[in-house]
């Protein structure tokens, strides 16, 4: 009996310890995984912060960031390059269009451009300051003033008023693209009106799809 009670009583007391080591062993796993939880807190803030201190302000981002262009990518205020430019009525370009020869004497001429019905209308003179063709011609629309009549067959060209200001004193061709009437582009010479600067005898193409030649006005 007494053996019995030993055995009995070791085994509770082996049973206490276990249930004691497992209590304290609870108890370390919690201490780790509370210290675990303030180290990954402190090292989340350390984090943000260097994230947040990397991270341009405002105020520096706008300091740093390309300023927006045009749609199409050219300066306000700057006309395309002729050359480059739709062949459309009321285009219009700095320089000459491709097939076009220049005159460094003339203020305006004017030519075929190469689509049917259109005429290439070129202006010298301020770059600053330049002078653009209304987008559609018409027969005798000259008036009294230009001495053309609708009879006469005379093709006009109206020039737009220019505008006030302060110009520059070189000496550029503008191209203005002016739809002609349908009648006029027949493959034969053709008196045309530039508004009120002069007269001039406007001849064909010489191939179809390329520009004629420019009938410049004498200086």
């Amino acid at each position: 009996m007494k053996i019995e009670r030993t055995n009995r009583s070791g085994t509770a007391a082996r049973t206490l310890a276990r249930a004691g080591a497992s209590a304290l062993g609870i108890g370390v796993v919690a201490a780790l995984a509370l210290t675990g939880c303030a180290q990954s807190d402190v090292g989340g803030s350390e984090v943000a912060g260097s994230t947040s201190t990397s991270s341009p302000s405002a105020e520096e981002s706008d300091m740093t960031s390309p300023s927006p262009s045009g749609s199409d990518g050219a300066e306000d205020g700057k006309l395309p390059d002729a050359a480059e430019m739709e062949i459309v009525a009321g285009a219009k370009g700095r320089g000459l269009p491709p097939g076009l020869e220049g005159s460094t004497e003339s203020t305006a001429g004017v030519a075929w451009a190469p689509e049917p019905g259109l005429l290439y209308v070129v202006t010298n003179g301020s770059s600053s300051c330049p002078t653009f063709a209304e987008p559609e011609a018409t027969f005798g629309s000259g008036g009294k003033e230009a001495g053309v009549a609708a009879e006469d067959g005379v093709l006009t060209v109206t020039f737009v008023p220019a505008d006030n200001g302060i110009c520059t004193m070189d000496f550029v061709p503008t191209t203005t693209v002016v739809e002609a009437p349908a009648e006029s582009d027949t493959g034969r010479p053709v008196p045309v009106q530039l508004g009120d600067k002069g007269k001039v005898e406007l001849e064909p193409r010489d191939a179809d799809g390329e520009p004629g030649p420019v009938a410049w006005l004498d200086s």
